[in-house]
């Protein structure tokens, strides 16, 4: 497959506060890499089509929706992007929910994991599809712009950003009050942003997550104790055992 660009929608659904929390929790960095995990797992179940991953990259995911078609498919197309970017943020708080409801550890990462939010970055432009091998990949200025645009002078941690040409072109989030801003990225000088808090919206923890106050895992987690949740975290079960024989991995099969 030769290279071909392609107008596309760009999106960076990143941790907010993860290298702070992998610092204070370096002592205790399984567990606070199996709570990075599952928050990750939460936003990927609700990625589908026009929402492809392009990769991970550490605490973020790069996704893209490639426009294709006529107008008025795509004005149904922009609708849904900009439905399931809200989605991702409850899916993130009900995943939160059900790991802290369920939390019994002590531990440094277990007890400041509610430090941790999403926050998601939205350009629209052009990227150029190549392989590398067995790799596909997308390159040019506007994915180069969406990336530079993590590094900004938002003071909040959970929000969505978008650029101008993703509030004009793609119209996400058009029914919703945005806030004007101006971002200084380095190499493109100020980028002018629209900024939308979905805390100020009607976002709650799914029913699942509120089952009783030691969230939907929680009475399986309460009964067997501190042994049965760090086996839970590190993906064992325990054989001895029976309300782990049968029991899965935080987040399979949700």
């Amino acid at each position: 497959m030769g290279n071909e660009e392609k107008e596309v929608v760009l999106l960076l659904a990143d941790i907010s506060g993860y290298t702070k929390f992998m610092i204070a929790s370096h002592t205790d960095r399984v567990h606070g890499q199996v709570v990075i995990t599952e928050l990750l797992k939460a936003v990927i179940r609700q990625v589908e089509i026009p929402l492809e991953i392009s990769k991970l990259e550490g605490d973020a995911i790069f996704l893209y929706a490639v426009k294709e078609g006529d107008e008025a498919s795509w004005e149904d197309v922009r609708k849904r992007i900009g439905d399931k970017m809200l989605r991702f943020f409850q899916a993130f708080e009900e995943k939160m929910a059900e790991l802290t409801g369920s939390n019994i550890c002590t531990c440094g990462a277990c007890r400041n994991m509610r430090e941790l939010k999403l926050k998601v970055l939205v350009h629209y432009g052009k990227a150029l599809f190549y392989e590398i091998g067995k790799f596909h990949e997308l390159s040019g200025v506007d994915v180069i712009l969406v990336h530079r645009l993590l590094k900004n002078t938002v003071k909040e941690k959970e929000y969505v950003l978008l650029t101008e040409a993703a509030h004009r072109k793609v119209h996400i989030l058009k029914e919703h009050d945005l806030v004007e801003r101006q971002e200084a990225c380095d190499d493109f000088g100020n980028v002018t942003c629209y900024l939308y808090y979905p805390s100020q919206g009607t976002l709650q923890p799914g029913k699942a997550a509120q089952k009783n106050k030691y969230g939907s895992l929680g009475y399986k987690l309460k009964t067997n104790g501190l042994k049965g949740w760090t086996a839970l975290l590190l993906g064992l079960r325990l054989k001895k055992s029976p309300h782990f024989t049968q029991f899965p991995v935080v987040g399979e099969g949700q």
